[in-house]
C-alpha cells in the first residue's frame, strides 16, 4: 500500500517550470537570415549579464533592446560590448514629486542620449498614470517631445494593460479611467507628432482587440509594435490563434519582436529561458500543449495553453530582424555587425 505524502511535503513545481520542460535541451537558432534582435526587455544590472547571456546564447537571442537603469549602462557596454542599446528610462519610483521626476528624467534622457540611446520609454499603465497623476498629453511632458523631436528619436509607449486587469485592478473607472480613455490619449499625442518613429509595446498594450490595433496602424504610418510580455502574449494570442496569426503576417512589417524579459538577482538560466522558450513556441511553431509559466491572472487550474502561431519564415525574418534594423537605422543607431 502506497501512502501518498502530506499535502506540506509535496514539492511544488516552480512557477517558471510547471511542466517540466528541459530548458538547457539545444534548440536550433531562429530560420533568420542575419542576428536576432529583442526588441524590448529589461536587463536591470550588469551582475545580471552572465546568466541573461548564457541563456540568449543558448535561445539564439543575440541583441538587445533593454529598459536598464542608467546607473547600470556604463558597465553593461563595457562588460558586454555591442550587445545591448538603450532605452530612455526615468529613476522610476525614487524621486517624490512629480517636477522633481521630470527634472531628473529630462537629465537622464541626455546622458542616456550620449551613450547612444534613440529612444525614449513612457509608461503609461493605468496603474502609473494614477500614481504620477500625469497623463500621456500632459503639458508637463512636452519638454520630452521636444528633445524628442530635436534629437530625431524614437517613442516607446506602454498604454493600456491587460483586460484580466481591467476586470480586477481597474473596475474603479473614476480612479484608473477607461481603457477607452486611455487610447483617446494615445491617438491624441500620436495626431501631434505623426513623424516621430513610434512603439506600441505589447501589442499595442491591447492584444485582446486586434481590430484596435489594426485601426491604429491604418492610422498611423509612422506605428510599429512589438509583441513582447511572455505571459499576456502566450495567454490571448493563443486563445486567438488563428486570427493573431493572420494580423501578424498581415502586418508583418509593422511588428518587432521582443520577450519584456525581466532580470533578477532571484532569476538564472531556467527562468529567464523560460521566457525565451515560451516566445520561440508561440511564434516559429505550431506546438499547442500546457504553458510551463504561471499565469497568475488566471486560477492554477485554468492555466492557458500555448497554442503556437507556426508564422512563415519570411515573417520570421522580419519579426525577429529586419524590422528591428529598418526602424533603428531611421533613428540613427544600430548593432554592430547587425546588416
Amino acid at each position: 500500500m502506497t501512502v501518498a505524502a502530506p499535502e506540506s511535503q509535496v514539492t511544488k513545481p516552480p512557477d517558471h517550470n510547471r511542466t517540466g520542460v528541459d530548458y538547457r535541451r539545444p534548440m536550433p537558432r531562429p530560420k533568420v537570415k542575419g542576428a536576432v534582435i529583442d526588441f524590448h526587455c529589461h536587463l536591470l544590472a550588469a551582475r545580471h549579464a552572465p546568466a541573461w547571456f548564457e541563456a540568449a546564447d543558448h535561445y539564439g537571442i543575440d541583441y538587445f533592446l533593454s529598459m536598464s537603469p542608467l546607473e547600470e549602462a556604463v558597465k553593461l557596454q563595457r562588460e558586454w560590448p555591442g550587445r545591448v542599446q538603450f532605452i530612455v528610462v526615468p529613476k522610476w519610483w525614487d524621486i517624490t514629486t512629480t517636477s522633481a521626476w521630470i527634472d531628473d528624467w529630462l537629465r537622464r534622457l541626455e546622458m542616456f542620449h550620449n551613450l547612444g540611446s534613440r529612444m525614449v520609454k513612457f509608461h503609461m499603465a493605468p496603474s502609473s498614470i494614477e500614481r504620477r497623476g500625469l497623463k500621456l498629453d500632459a503639458p508637463e511632458l512636452e519638454p520630452f517631445f521636444r528633445e524628442i523631436v530635436a534629437r530625431k528619436m524614437a517613442v516607446m509607449t506602454h498604454v493600456g494593460d491587460p483586460d484580466t486587469w481591467y476586470n480586477s485592478k481597474y473596475t474603479d473607472a473614476a480612479k484608473y479611467g477607461t481603457r477607452n480613455d486611455h487610447y483617446a490619449m494615445w491617438r491624441r499625442v500620436m495626431e501631434r507628432y505623426p513623424d516621430v518613429p513610434w512603439v506600441g509595446a505589447h501589442m499595442g498594450g491591447n492584444p485582446e482587440n486586434l481590430d484596435r490595433l489594426q485601426n491604429f496602424l491604418d492610422a498611423f504610418p509612422n506605428l510599429s509594435l512589438d509583441c513582447s510580455a511572455t505571459r499576456w502574449m502566450v495567454r490571448e494570442i493563443s486563445a486567438r490563434r488563428d486570427e493573431a496569426r493572420e494580423f501578424f503576417i498581415r502586418n508583418a512589417d509593422r511588428i518587432m519582436w521582443g520577450s519584456d524579459q525581466v532580470s533578477g538577482d532571484d532569476r538564472g538560466f531556467d527562468f529567464l529561458a523560460s521566457r525565451w522558450w515560451a516566445q520561440r513556441k508561440l511564434m516559429e511553431t505550431a506546438y499547442i500543449g500546457g504553458t510551463p509559466i504561471l499565469d497568475p491572472d488566471l486560477p492554477e487550474d485554468s492555466q492557458p495553453v500555448l497554442r503556437g502561431m507556426a508564422l512563415p519564415d519570411e515573417v520570421l525574418q522580419k519579426l525577429y530582424h529586419d524590422n528591428a534594423v529598418r526602424f533603428l537605422d531611421r533613428i540613427g543607431a544600430r548593432f554592430e555587425g547587425c546588416g
